[in-house]
């Protein structure tokens, strides 16, 4: 996966560059220079490809020699490595529901899409002889320029069919490439809650929607596993601890006492929401008050309370 995201990135800043829109004289010269940048496009991606390949290697192999296991040769494998590293993860969790073999749904998801990609890139070297020269603008310079582009009706009936099923093909590349994200996601979540427990959803982030996995890989290669539940609670403990020891036993507001009081406070009786009309709580003393004020001024008599049924 990694190797057709360094190549696309190299494509980019070609296309930035303006290789891709050099002016020359004739059609061949035209596809020559494509023909050369795409050439030195997937050079690129493929070395650094290799480089971070064997660092991811170097790491799992180092891991997985501390914890006893075998063929850690896979290690170095492009597809095996991903595996091997839901093998070393061991139980991942998809919305709460355990997955025992997240390595091995996305090295096939990882197959699957490097093979659609594959099909792509080839695909650009081979439609390059049926393409002809037109014009286009420089975005940088303004100024014209002689581009290439693919005539259909050039291409031989052999290859018309991947020709006509280019935008199949890039459907199917973005269904997969989804897919490979999240269990690319789920696998590394897995992985770095137990050799980096402080930050595992950075770290997978780095190693799935960034091409950074032999690096990341190699960064946390001397750190052993650990168990990221007791983790987790020994770290809330000492949290626990470490404000008790700043605030007291009863936390920074000063307990039952208020913000500023060092303990409980006796509790005031509520007020009387009717003292302002000459009432007061309570049913006796309520109801003495409002029987012995008759009268339109002194309350409603008792024959015409509206409430008295009740």
């Amino acid at each position: 996966m990694e190797f057709f995201q360094f190549v696309l990135t190299a494509m980019s800043v070609a296309d930035y560059t303006g290789l891709f829109l050099m002016d020359t004289e004739t059609v061949v010269e035209k596809l020559q220079q494509i023909y050369r940048t795409y050439i030195i496009c997937a050079a690129v991606g493929a070395a650094v490809y290799v480089i971070l390949l064997i660092l991811g290697g170097i790491a799992l192999m180092k891991m997985a020699k501390r914890v006893g296991m075998p063929h850690r040769w896979m290690g170095f494998v492009p597809f095996l490595n991903t595996w091997y590293a839901g093998k070393l993860a061991g139980e991942a969790h998809f919305f709460g529901q355990k997955m025992k073999r997240a390595g091995l749904y996305a090295a096939i998801a990882e197959g699957l899409y490097s093979a659609v990609s594959a099909v792509s890139l080839v695909s650009v070297f081979l439609f390059l002889p049926y393409s002809d020269v037109q014009q286009d603008i420089n975005p940088f310079t303004n100024e014209p320029v002689q581009v290439i582009q693919v005539v259909g009706q050039r291409i031989p009936q052999g290859l018309r069919w991947l020709y006509d099923f280019g935008d199949g093909f890039q459907i199917i590349g973005e269904v997969l490439e989804l897919i490979l994200i999240v269990l690319m996601f789920v696998l590394f979540i897995a992985f770095f809650r137990k050799y980096y427990a402080r930050g595992p959803i950075l770290m997978a982030f780095l190693c799935t929607i960034l091409p950074f996995r032999g690096i990341t890989l190699f960064a946390v290669r001397n750190n052993p596993p650990v168990d990221y539940d007791a983790y987790m609670r020994k770290r809330m403990e000492e949290m626990a601890r470490q404000r008790q020891q700043q605030y007291g036993p009863r936390g920074p507001y000063g307990g039952y006492g208020g913000p500023y009081g060092g303990g409980a406070q006796p509790q005031k009786p509520p007020e009387d929401p009717f003292s302002d009309f000459g009432g007061s709580t309570g049913g006796s003393a309520g109801g003495a008050a409002g029987g012995s004020a008759g009268g339109p001024q002194g309350g409603t008599p008792p024959g015409d309370d509206p409430f008295s049924d009740f």
